[in-house]
């Protein structure tokens, strides 16, 4: 009895026509400082700062079954400033659009792990005030296969953790007049892959 009610619970949280959406965000950066003394003074300043939000929205296609989409943006952002010169600014925006399908398998009432498969396309361009930058854009493709758990800390509240399997990036660059194609095979699991979001049920 007690297994069934467990059972009951689990699946009441993946069962068909069920939707959740999910958000993520993530912010890392650093600065340095040096101060050369001499015949000529100079003070320079370089940051370094990333910023990501991504968000997810599915329905349960089938019990334990769901199928969504997605969104990702992440700005990049570099300063440069001297005490001789103006400060300059460039800032590198990549956004993301992809479809996704997860499977998942209840371990309780609050505990599942799960398999994902997503695909995604991207652009990614720069700006800033720097004046010799010339025109950078990118455009992706991405297919990847991830794991994942997820925690329902309430009954329709969660954290979910996942980190990458194996991911296929073709990448497309246009420096000015220059063009260049990359593709990129990962197959690591390792923590520099993890993603930590919350999110709900309904």
């Amino acid at each position: 009895m007690i297994f069934l009610m467990v059972s009951l619970l689990s699946k009441a949280q993946y069962e068909k026509d069920t939707k959740f959406w999910q958000v993520e965000g993530t912010f890392s950066g650093n600065i340095t400082s040096n101060d050369t003394k001499g015949a000529t003074s100079l003070t320079t300043d370089h940051a370094n700062h990333t910023i990501a939000i991504a968000f997810k929205r599915a329905k349960f296609s089938e019990d334990f079954l769901a199928k969504g989409w997605l969104l990702d943006y992440t700005l990049q952002s570099s300063t440069y400033s001297s005490s001789n010169s103006s400060t300059n600014n460039n800032y590198f925006h990549t956004i993301k659009a992809g479809y996704f399908v997860d499977k998942f398998k209840p371990l309780n009432k609050s505990l599942a792990i799960y398999g994902e498969i997503v695909g995604k396309i991207g652009y990614g361009f720069r700006t800033g005030n720097i004046t010799y930058i010339y025109d950078y854009n990118t455009y992706q493709l991405e297919a990847g296969v991830n794991f994942g758990a997820r925690y329902f800390l309430k009954k329709n509240l969660f954290i979910n953790g996942q980190t990458s399997l194996v991911n296929l990036n073709l990448q497309h660059y246009k420096i000015g007049t220059e063009q260049q194609t990359n593709l990129m095979l990962n197959s690591i699991m390792n923590v520099s892959s993890l993603s930590i979001s919350i999110g709900k049920t309904f």
